[in-house]
């Protein structure tokens, strides 16, 4: 993204009351557990690492309660 991180992404959803709840995926090519905790403490409700095939991604976005 050219203006932000996903990290920085997630903080902003985050901070807006409106989707405090709302369920987000992080699809990146980032594999470092640091990164990954990263965006857990930041508010991310999942972590995916491409390649992903439309088989997992849909598993995993069915495994993501809605208002998570």
């Amino acid at each position: 993204m050219p203006n932000m991180g996903g990290i920085e992404f997630v903080q902003a959803v985050r901070k807006d009351a409106d989707y405090r709840f709302t369920p987000i995926l992080v699809l990146t090519s980032e594999s470092q557990p640091q990164k990954k905790d990263e965006a857990r403490k930041s508010g991310a409700t999942g972590w995916l690492v491409k390649p992903v095939s439309a088989q997992d991604l849909v598993k995993a976005i069915k495994q993501v309660p809605p208002g998570a």
